[in-house]
């Protein structure tokens, strides 16, 4: 009985031995795609997705690891992308996810993949500070969920193109107005007014903004005839009074402009304005 478990044994080593033979040894890939379909030992694995020249074999590899640091050193360093990506696709560990993006800011489209599985918005938010890349900072700014802490980018990043990212997703009104009477970039102001609902804070902008961007902006979305007049017959630019009187569709009214104004290029706007809207009666 001994015997033949011996002989058992010496069988098992030899189909063993000719399998790893198959693994590492066939110069066809097709071989050695073969003999990774027979291989269940995870360091074997690992060793085939570290080691193998074909790229098809790797990711082969790749897609049965489990092992959270191989499958990031694999997501770090392999040449080929689809490695890389079956790689981050694997990895559950939002840390290790978020190393992998600031390891691989040169492969936008690995990044992107890293940051969809991170579901954890303190970890997203952390990766700002050491990103450089303006696509995958927008990247991680879509993936923030939470409103306050959109707000504190919003409002306090050092990178304008991610307090931009960042304001398009808050929705919390009281948030919006600060950033739209408070914030020192123009551009921010005028992007937060385009996402205010209350009509009262718009109004106090347009009538109030140091700049005529963000005053326009406002104005565009005003259509209280009275705060319109105001804007026309005070405003200092004359974009932002042109914005205005096109949100005026009642000729009684625009007539009434035109006796009260005496700038030639507005009461020339007031004209076309007026038959323009004849034309279409």
């Amino acid at each position: 009985m001994k015997e033949q478990d011996g002989i058992t044994s010496g069988n098992r080593g030899s189909s063993e031995d000719k399998l790893m033979e198959r693994l590492f040894n066939a110069p066809r890939r097709s071989t050695r795609l073969q003999a990774l379909r027979e291989v269940e030992d995870e360091k074997t694995l690992i060793r085939v997705a570290s080691a193998d020249s074909n790229e098809l074999v790797r990711q082969s590899a790749v897609e049965r690891i489990s092992d959270q640091e191989a499958l990031q050193q694999i997501a770090n360093s392999d040449p080929d992308y689809y490695v890389r990506l079956a790689a981050v696709k694997k990895i559950r560990d939002p840390q290790v996810l978020a190393d992998i993006v600031l390891n691989c800011q040169f492969d936008y489209y690995i990044c992107k993949d890293a940051l969809s599985n991170i579901k954890s918005n303190d970890v997203l938010a952390s990766l700002l500070e050491g990103l450089t890349d303006r696509d995958i900072k927008s990247a991680v700014v879509r993936g923030i969920t939470d409103q306050d802490m959109l707000a504190d980018i919003a409002c306090c990043n050092s990178d304008f193109y991610v307090r931009s990212d960042a304001l398009k997703k808050i929705t919390d009104q009281e948030v919006l107005a600060r950033i739209a009477r408070k914030d020192s970039d123009y551009y921010v102001r005028a992007l937060a007014v385009q996402q205010i609902t209350d009509a009262e804070v718009i109004m106090d902008i347009a009538l109030n903004d140091a700049d005529y961007y963000v005053r326009g902006q406002a104005v565009t979305r005003i259509h209280d005839v009275e705060v319109l007049k105001k804007v026309i017959i005070s405003d200092d630019d004359f974009d932002v009074r042109k914005r205005a009187l096109f949100n005026i569709s009642d000729p009684e009214v625009l007539m009434q402009l035109q006796n009260e104004l005496s700038d030639a290029y507005i009461l020339r706007k007031i004209k076309n304005h007026l038959d323009n809207l004849q034309a279409q009666l």
